[in-house]
Order: structure tokens, then sequence, then C-alpha cells
């Protein structure tokens, strides 16, 4: 597969760029960036409100809704961006279109989408370059084979663009990549993560059961509280995990809990500590998970990679509990994550 874009951070979020040649002129290309009938055949219906323009992407509740912020006819266009779907609505974004002659009878079009929320990013980027196929068949390539005609929702090529999102998402893991130390048959891992967060928020997270149980695994048991409601507290002892899976429950001791700074816990044979600083941007999280040593799971032998993976995909989870949004498909952010990590 070959991605015609790049991931970057953008403070605690990211920036996605893709950019796609066409045989075309500025002013063709222009008008099917901006005419509504042409913009319900590649990527959703118009219609203007009252303070900007809304985009039914499909789906029935898919919408985005934004506003003009700068127009140069032929040239750029700038948009607010705001996407929601089943009830679920992203934080405020800017799309940037800019068209660039690319030799006679070509232009080359360059997608600049900013302060997309972080594990999003790698879906906005396999969406994008299927979305800039879609506008190709409008300006009048013809499908490939494995292409199906019309937009409104559905990838042009569902298999191109599984391909994309797992490439991007190692791209997005790249970014923000853990280190990892090994010294013997024990791992150590090391984890800086800028979140898009308040400190409260963060601290929220780490320390209510039904914040705990949404990003790293499900609460079992919570000492002294049946109805799971109360902060941790210093010395708790908390099971996580599954009770159907083997070897998949965690029995935690908190070791040291200083409020809205720090929680130590033991991890296995080991223990991890998360930092909390608050910045200008957000909330630097810092993880550092002690040397574990190598355990055997799902009948091989699991080590550095494996926990690096696994805490950077907790963190992911936890980045998109954080935004109001669900995870998806955790398996595949796991392995994505591991193709990374496996093969330092």
């Amino acid at each position: 597969m070959t991605l015609w874009g790049e991931l970057a951070l953008d403070g605690p979020r990211r920036s996605v760029t893709v950019e796609r040649e066409y045989p075309a002129t500025a002013a063709e290309l222009w008008a099917a960036l901006t005419e509504p009938e042409r913009l319900a055949r590649w990527i959703g219906r118009y219609e203007e409100t009252a303070d900007g323009f809304r985009l039914a992407m499909g789906a029935p509740d898919a919408v985005v809704d934004g506003r003009v912020l700068a127009c140069d006819p032929g040239q750029r266009l700038l948009v607010t961006w705001r996407f929601s779907d089943a009830g679920q609505v992203e934080a405020p974004t800017e799309l940037e279109a800019v068209i660039r002659p690319a030799g006679e009878g070509r232009v080359l079009l360059t997608l600049t989408h900013r302060r997309v929320q972080a594990v999003t990013a790698s879906v906005y980027g396999a969406g994008w370059q299927d979305v800039l196929t879609h506008l190709a068949r409008e300006l009048g390539a013809e499908a490939s084979p494995q292409e199906h005609d019309g937009y409104l929702g559905e990838a042009a090529d569902p298999a191109a663009f599984d391909a994309a999102l797992d490439e991007y998402r190692r791209e997005e893991v790249a970014l923000v990549a853990a280190t990892m130390t090994r010294e013997g048959d024990r791992s150590a891992v090391s984890l800086r993560r800028l979140l898009d967060a308040t400190v409260d928020d963060v601290w929220d997270a780490l320390t209510l059961p039904d914040r705990v149980g949404r990003w790293l695994w499900p609460v079992l048991d919570w000492p002294d509280d049946p109805v799971r409601e109360r902060r941790l507290r210093l010395g708790d002892v908390i099971r996580l995990g599954d009770e159907n899976v083997e070897g998949a429950v965690q029995e935690l001791e908190v070791l040291d809990l200083q409020d809205r700074a720090h929680l130590r816990v033991t991890w296995g044979d080991a223990a991890v500590s998360i930092r909390l600083t608050e910045t200008g941007d957000g909330t630097l999280l810092s993880l550092e998970q002690d040397g574990v040593k190598d355990i055997v799971g799902a009948g091989r032998l699991r080590s550095a990679p494996d926990f690096a993976a696994g805490w950077h995909t907790l963190v992911d989870q936890l980045t998109l509990l954080l935004a109001g949004l669900t995870v998806p498909a955790p398996d595949r952010l796991w392995e994505a994550a591991y193709l990374v990590y496996s093969a330092e």
C-alpha cells in the first residue's frame, strides 16, 4: 500500500496532510470542491445553515458542521470541521484545501486537516485518501475493478481503505512511541503522552471506578465500595479484568497516591507509576513500568514489545475516553503498536 499523506504532532492533537494530483484545471477542481451538486457525488450532501454549512455524509447521523474561514477561488479554501455520528461529537478542527499547478493540464490538491484528535488521525488519513479517490472519479477518472461508484459513507475500495488505515495507525504509533529497555529477562517501558484534557479530568480517569473500567480493564472489585463510586485510596487493592479468560485478571495495590499528580500501583511482580503535569496545551502523562519478567501468554513468550504495545494501546483508549469518543477496534490498535515495537 502506498500512502499519499502523513501525520504530524499538533500539540496534544495531530495534523493530517494528504495530496493527490489530478488531470484537471484549477477551475475544474475548484468547482468540484465548492458546488453543492458536485460535492454530493463524492463527499456529502451540502446545505447552508444559519452560521455556516452542513455536510450529510451518508450514514443517518453522520454529519459535518462548519463555516468558511478563508476563500481564494481556484487556490485555497479554509473551513472549520466538526464531525458527529451516533451521538458522538468530535472537537472542532480545521480543514484547508490548497490547489497548485502540477504541469500542463494537471493540478495538485493538498488537504491539511489540523487539530485532529489523537488516535482518530489515522482514520482521517485513510479516510481522506479514500475520499480523494472518489473525487478523482468526479473529475472524470474511471473506477478500477476494485472500486465501486458513488460515495456517501462507503469506501471506494474497502480493502485499500483497510490497508491504508493499518499503515496510518503504525505511523501514528511511531509519532508518540514509548521507550523499551531490557535487562536479562525483564523489560521496562517508559511512555510520555500529551493529553488534550485537564489534570482534573485525567485524574478522574485514573482514580474513579466508572472511568478506570472504560479505558484500563473492567472493574471486578473496588474495596469497601459495593456501588463503586469513591476514588482510589492509598493501600487499596483492586481487581480488574475478565474472570472468564485465563490469566486476564490483574490485582493492583496502590503504593503511592498524590492528588492530581502521581499514582503508583503494583503490576505483576513489579510496579507502574503515572505522573501528571499540567501544561499550557493539556496534561503531560508520564508512565514508567518497572522491569517486568517475561511471561508466557497466548501460547508464546511475551516481553518488551508486548508490554510497550499494551501500554500504548491503553493510553490510546484513555485519550479517546477523555475526548468523549469510543475505542475503534482496540485489537487493531494493539496490532499496529506491536508491529512498530517488535520492529525495533
